[in-house]
């Protein structure tokens, strides 16, 4: 049978579901806050997974995408996608002969930090005939990857510059750190620390004279602190898109669109239990929340299971409740396939391509 056209109650559970409205909504706000600050919005594919959310996305004016992994790039030039920035680096020579394949279908790029990474890099791509964009990773307080910021970073750049099969694109700074600090002055305040490094980076860089035409960094969280900052020339937001329950908090401009339709499957005085538990619902950043129903309070999850507490009981054996997940990414990456729902009937269904992958 279809799912196509049919209303949430005749839906199995538990399903992956996405509010198309909500999207337009989150989707309208974002890119014509990038339009107004003049800044590229590149759409982070890590929270998204699904090649045919990335066509909806780019239908509607975000045609750049970035990912974490060298599958999710895969899928989204599978999906149509032409512009590709891979933010992270990729040393395993065993994936260098799928980069210069896909290098050679899109224009892609990816992150170094280490000059190794990019003699082998420039190797494989002149070998296969591909070009590469790379931009260096530059540490901006996340302690992760990256090099320090400064005039450390011109070698790499003049080494990138000069080797075969790459071209210098510029920099990256994300600072994944800062995304979910609750006092939003705070978070400005060590927003500005980092980029003023960065940007910082990039007028060394320049003035050793390779030119830096890409610098790229920010979140959901950071978004509106770093578009439009002097030197920055794209955000790379993803979560935007379809929310969770914590990141809303942080950010609640942004609808929640990502749902866990789930049924009731038993009932107790004080309590009631969802046949949906870890999983299908992350919980990585806290506990995730009854869509419109803040008296009912998600207390305990197992691997099928979700305890909600509330006094008293509005529920039935057999009733629907849908679930906000407290973490959207990792949400992504558990289910196989997606509903997009518009006024609370199905109107597509997607398979989610890069789900349950690490390659």
């Amino acid at each position: 049978m279809s799912l196509i056209g049919q209303p949430l109650d005749a839906l199995d559970t538990p399903q992956l579901l996405l509010d198309l409205d909500v999207i337009d909504a989150n989707l309208k706000r974002m890119f014509d806050a990038g339009k107004q600050r003049g800044v590229n919005v590149r759409t982070h594919f890590k929270s998204l997974k699904c090649g045919g959310l990335a066509q909806y996305i780019k239908a509607r004016g975000g045609p750049t995408f970035l990912s974490a992994k060298l599958n999710e790039a895969e899928v989204l030039a599978d999906a149509g996608i032409d512009d590709i920035l891979i933010a992270n680096q990729i040393v395993s020579p065993l994936k260098f002969q799928r980069i210069a394949n896909l290098a050679k279908r899109v224009t892609l790029r990816l992150c170094v930090d280490q000059m190794d990474n990019v003699d082998q890099l420039s190797k494989a791509m002149h070998a296969a005939g591909a070009t590469l964009g790379v931009l260096i990773e530059i540490d901006i307080g996340m302690a992760r990857c990256g090099i320090p910021p400064g005039e450390a970073a011109i070698p790499m750049a003049q080494r990138i510059h000069k080797s075969p099969g790459l071209r210098f694109d510029g920099l990256q700074g994300y600072d994944g750190h800062l995304q979910l600090i609750a006092d939003a002055s705070e978070r400005k305040a060590k927003c500005v620390q980092g980029l003023e490094q960065l940007v910082g980076t990039r007028r060394f860089i320049e003035k050793a004279g390779v030119p830096v035409p890409i610098v790229t960094g920010a979140g959901t969280g950071t978004w509106e602190f770093v578009a439009g900052f002097p030197g920055v020339t794209e955000i790379q937001p993803g979560s935007f898109i379809l929310m969770d329950c914590i990141y809303n908090a942080v950010r609640p401009e942004f609808g929640c669109a990502l749902s866990i339709l789930s049924t009731v499957l038993s009932v107790r005085p004080k309590w009631y239990n969802l046949d949906a538990g870890s999983k299908a619902i992350s919980k990585d950043f806290g506990s995730p929340i009854i869509k419109g129903k803040p008296e009912e309070k998600a207390t305990r999850f197992s691997e099928e299971h979700t305890k909600v507490e509330c006094d008293p009981v509005p529920v039935k054996i057999g009733d629907h409740r849908e679930v906000i997940p407290a973490h959207c990414c990792a949400t992504m990456n558990l289910h196989r396939q997606c509903l997009g729902v518009r006024r609370g009937k199905v109107e597509t269904v997607w398979p989610i391509e890069a789900s349950g992958r690490y390659d």
